[in-house]
């Protein structure tokens, strides 16, 4: 089956061109189309015209000599225009074939409703070989053109050759050993680079290292020019190797189609010149016959060519046609079913297995997102925190279980739906390279061309500082890639991705995934102080956040601990601090990196009474969210900012992370820096 799917690609590449050229600009395809092959056959009548010119001549018939230079001059004087007309109007709808493909690749990278097709290495490899041939959907025509040309051109010849001699109508058909030689040969060359495509983006990263001013610094620090250099040969030399070779092994079944060819043409020849001399055929027979034959080497000379242009060409729509066939999984449709108004967000035995592995990345799991809570979730790297992340944005697909928001599974509701009432910030955030006003506002595309919503957002993340400081304000252009571009630093460009996600009116979900990577800590604990307390204009709405900052977790509703894609642990700070188990450990771990002395490690808590504090299961159902402290209410004396629990509220000086000397310190009533408590 493999077998004919193969060999039906390039039928379905074909149809899928044409169809294309007719949809974008359907007068030009057909004139296209149908006009430049026509030409090819028209101009077979040049030859016509010299043979009745050089027959009138020598038979002293002015009539047949006039008819046939005025034939070969209007001929002549047509293919020329109508040639470089067809040229004009070929260019104009290679480029909106071009377009149009562009189009169809973004939308099909885009659109899906799950990112999984980024983590399967087949799709990759294939969306990387169009991205570098995507050029060559326009030339395809062209290619297609060329070749139908050749075709035509042969049509006219074997006509005319014919009525010279019934034998001579054979000698077009003498090309066709030559065609399949040069096929052979460019389907070697073209299995020879699919074997040799690592290679030669090896080759490609390598000249990017040694040429983007990125790894400027670097690649001079270590003196890596040679060593890019050595190895930049290196897969050159294992990338062409092959190609060469299969080139090689082509040309002996090519050089014996053209000694084919050759034969024929000088039989061919003999029989014209035996006519003449015999009387049977005329001088201007001959000359038609040499003049068509002149033709048909010049068509043979750049048959490779023509061919290896066209199954490249066709091979690289073909690549985009597997793109097309490319499986997108099970994509529930919701059609007709509303996202309930508010409500808790709630895992029911979810899990999820990244495409080539048999190990989960998450689950099975069971969590309970409170409405309008503050969840923060910590682990290890590779502990599963983005995946899940992922999985509450509706990105991935579910392996198993189901999500459900205020009782409705989120099965039942369009995808699109679901997102409509998600924002998030990434860990690897985007950084489009627009006007400032429309890299912000692209978090909610109604208000892109809002000044006010944009500012309000700036405000509500605590980036209005980074407007301020540039020329233009809103419309400054970001990036390096344009002439008038500014470039700014990572924390600034994190800042406006955090802003971009306070654009969306009302969301159900914030999702904060490590937001806040590229500031120093003071910037962070400002920042996301002041983030979160807006977030409490919105009742209602879950906020999480990945973070591997603690001085961030300590302030959440609820604190997930995730390990080896399982959660071992849920419960506010104070509580896990409490159990001294792998928060407490992390949390502890942590307050040393950030004391200037060893920090003091008490003896473990002794463990909560059962009647009193019962201790949270591992992966359970998280507890409902705590009541929160109203805003402006004092504790001890200090004033506790709304959506802050009172017994987090905690000065500065109370903590180990700010440079105690060898305390242990407390945050409410459990205490820190337990690193030997209970793994």
């Amino acid at each position: 089956m493999g077998k004919s799917r193969r060999g039906r690609r390039p039928l379905a590449a074909v149809r899928l061109l044409i169809g294309t050229a007719i949809r974008v600009d359907p007068r030009r395809a057909l004139l296209v189309l149908i006009l430049s092959p026509l030409l090819n056959v028209v101009a077979a009548l040049q030859a016509v015209g010299l043979q009745w010119m050089v027959d009138g001549t020598a038979g002293h018939d002015r009539t047949e000599a006039v008819r046939g230079g005025l034939l070969l001059l209007v001929v002549t004087v047509f293919v020329h225009q109508a040639a470089a007309v067809a040229t004009d109007v070929r260019l104009v709808l290679q480029h909106r074939i071009g377009l149009e493909f562009d189009r169809r690749l973004m939308n099909l990278c885009s659109t899906p409703a799950h990112i999984g097709h980024y983590q399967d290495p087949d799709f990759l490899d294939t969306a990387e070989v169009v991205r570098q041939r995507r050029g060559e959907f326009g030339t395809a025509l062209a290619a297609l053109v060329e070749n139908a040309n050749l075709v035509a051109r042969c049509v006219g010849a074997l006509v005319l050759l014919a009525c010279a001699h019934p034998l001579l109508a054979l000698l077009p058909l003498t090309i066709v050993p030559l065609a399949s030689a040069n096929r052979r040969q460019a389907r070697l060359v073209a299995a020879a680079e699919r074997d040799g495509a690592g290679a030669d983006r090896r080759r490609k990263d390598l000249f990017d290292l040694a040429t983007a001013p990125a790894p400027a610094r670097e690649v001079r620090l270590y003196r890596l020019s040679g060593e890019l250099s050595s190895r930049h040969r290196e897969a050159f030399l294992a990338a062409s190797g092959p190609r060469e070779a299969a080139r090689a092994k082509g040309a002996v079944a090519v050089a014996a189609g053209w000694l084919f060819f050759s034969g024929a043409l000088i039989g061919g020849l003999y029989l014209i010149s035996r006519a003449v001399i015999d009387g049977t055929g005329s001088a201007g027979q001959a000359v038609l016959v040499l003049l068509l034959s002149t033709r048909l080497v010049g068509a043979t000379t750049g048959l490779g060519w023509l061919i290896g242009w066209l199954r490249r060409a066709l091979d690289t729509v073909s690549q985009y046609l597997r793109l097309v066939d490319h499986p997108q999984g099970d994509v529930p449709d919701g059609t007709g079913r509303p996202l309930p108004p508010r409500g808790d967000l709630t895992l029911h035995g979810v899990s999820f297995t990244y495409p080539g592995r048999t190990r989960p990345a998450l689950g099975p799991v069971d969590l309970r997102l409170p409405a309008g809570a503050t969840v923060a979730v910590v682990g290890d790297n590779g502990a599963g925190k983005s995946t899940l992340v992922a999985l509450l944005a509706g990105l991935q697909p579910l392996g198993e279980g189901r999500v459900t928001y205020g009782g409705r599974d989120l099965a039942e509701v369009s995808p699109e739906v679901w997102r409509a009432h998600v924002t998030a910030c990434f860990q690897d955030f985007c950084r489009f390279e627009l006007p400032v006003r429309e890299a912000v506002g692209l978090g909610h595309i109604p208000a892109l061309d809002d000044p006010r919503a944009v500012r309000r957002a700036l405000a509500a993340s605590g980036a209005d500082d980074v407007v301020a400081g540039l020329g233009s304000g809103l419309d400054t252009q970001l990036g390096r890639t344009l002439p008038d571009g500014t470039d700014l630093s990572a924390g600034q460009w994190q800042k406006l991705a955090l802003a971009r996600a306070k654009m969306r009116p009302a969301p159900a979900l914030v999702l904060l995934d490590e937001p806040t990577a590229s500031l120093d800590p003071d910037s962070e604990a400002a920042l996301l102080h002041h983030y979160l307390r807006t977030d409490g204009a919105h009742p209602g709405t879950i906020t999480v956040i990945v973070s591997h900052r603690f001085a961030t977790v300590r302030e959440a509703d609820l604190v997930v601990v995730l390990a080896d894609g399982g959660i071992v642990e849920t419960g506010t700070h104070t509580e896990l601090l409490a159990r001294a188990g792998r928060y407490a450990t992390m949390y502890g771990l942590h307050a040393k990196a950030y004391a200037p002395e060893p920090v003091a490690e008490p003896e473990p808590a002794p463990a909560p009474v059962a009647a009193t504090t019962p201790a949270a299961p591992v992966a359970a159902t998280a507890p409902a969210a705590p009541v929160r402290a109203a805003s402006g209410a004092a504790q001890n004396g200090r004033q506790v900012p709304a959506g802050v629990h009172t017994e987090f509220a905690v000065d500065a000086g109370e903590v180990a992370l700010d440079r105690t000397h060898g305390q242990a310190e407390t945050v409410g009533d459990g205490p820190v820096g337990q690193a030997g408590g209970g793994q």
